[in-house]
């Protein structure tokens, strides 16, 4: 049980140095602080803190940013917005206060070429495109570009896979998992159920000649697809992912933001082998300068510490709530 006065510490943490922050995007800016600030401020009846959520909300939204994107850019701002409507920790008609950053995200996503570089920058923008179809229901708009980026992803995945047993191809390989693992989640979430049936398959014999090693996120994205759209075919190599997945965890190799999401993976899997203590920083520690301080370093260097994608925030928010989703 995460104590009451641990989260008032990183929250306060997070209030202390919101001002330093420039970016206005979800991972490393102000919408992603906010989000985590106002779930925190509910959590201790803090108004103060409530305050400063809203505006930092406000500045992310009317500081101008040109970027579509969904870690840095306006489609990620306009998650955050909807994440908390959602969750009533804000009042707000979404079209009046995004409605010209939506027609912007919109226009840029239209114009995508059909390039790799167009696709891996944009894809995870579905995240936001799924929230906004049930604010948007009759934009057809939105349903044409999640089908349109969605496939773009496939197509590039299809392709690096078709030359994944060349011995040559060995430096590519981690990155194309990961794309793959990044697809799954988005599949997951999204509920699109046109996916391609085909890349399911062909990880599935990789994995069975040995090109793959086990992965805890990838057998717990598979799963929770399997069992959605019952597929049954690939139960073995689920459970063998999960199984040998969490057997191979490296603790002193994780991230914060990898054990924040292992830690989430587990618990959803009702895993009891593995506890959260020796996943997430030690609680006592989290009250001294130097406990916090370690927390900064284990955050990667193309994140902020503070943020949402990487950092404190995402701590505090998993803190708060373990069902929130973290993206």
């Amino acid at each position: 049980m995460i104590q009451k006065e641990t989260i008032q510490i990183i929250a306060s943490l997070l209030m202390k140095n919101a001002g330093k922050v420039n970016m206005t995007g979800l991972d490393n800016g102000k919408a992603g602080l906010s989000l985590s600030l106002f779930m925190a401020a509910e959590y201790l009846h803090d108004e103060k803190m409530e305050d400063i959520a809203h505006q930092l909300l406000m500045e992310s939204l009317i500081i101008p940013n040109a970027d579509a994107g969904f870690e840095n850019g306006l489609s990620g701002i306009g998650y955050a917005m909807l994440l908390l409507m959602d969750k009533k920790y804000l009042e707000a008609d979404f079209d009046d206060v995004f409605g010209k950053q939506y027609e912007i995200i919109i226009r840029i996503l239209e114009k995508i070429e059909n390039v790799s570089n167009s696709f891996l920058y944009y894809f995870q923008t579905v995240y936001f495109l799924s929230k906004i179809e049930r604010v948007k229901k009759g934009d057809k708009r939105v349903k044409d570009i999640i089908r349109k980026l969605i496939e773009g992803i496939e197509w590039l995945l299809t392709v690096q896979f078709h030359d994944f047993e060349n011995i040559n191809f060995s430096r590519k390989k981690l990155d194309i998992l990961c794309l793959y693992n990044a697809w799954l989640k988005l599949v997951s979430y999204s509920g699109y159920s046109n996916f391609s049936h085909s890349l399911i398959d062909i990880y599935g014999s990789l994995y069975q000649k040995g090109c793959i090693i086990n992965s805890l996120e990838m057998g717990y994205y598979l799963k929770k697809i399997a069992f959605k759209y019952n597929i049954d075919r690939h139960d073995c190599i689920i459970n063998e992912n999960i199984r040998n997945g969490v057997k191979n965890i490296r603790l002193d190799r994780l991230s914060l933001r990898e054990r924040i999401d292992i830690a989430k993976i587990l618990s959803d899997l009702n895993y009891r082998d593995f506890h959260e203590h020796q996943l997430l920083p030690e609680i006592n520690a989290l009250h001294t300068d130097k406990g916090l301080l370690d927390l900064i370093v284990a955050t990667p260097e193309t994140f902020s510490p503070l943020g949402y994608g990487a950092g404190i925030g995402r701590l505090l928010i998993y803190f708060v709530d373990k069902q929130t989703e973290l993206l």
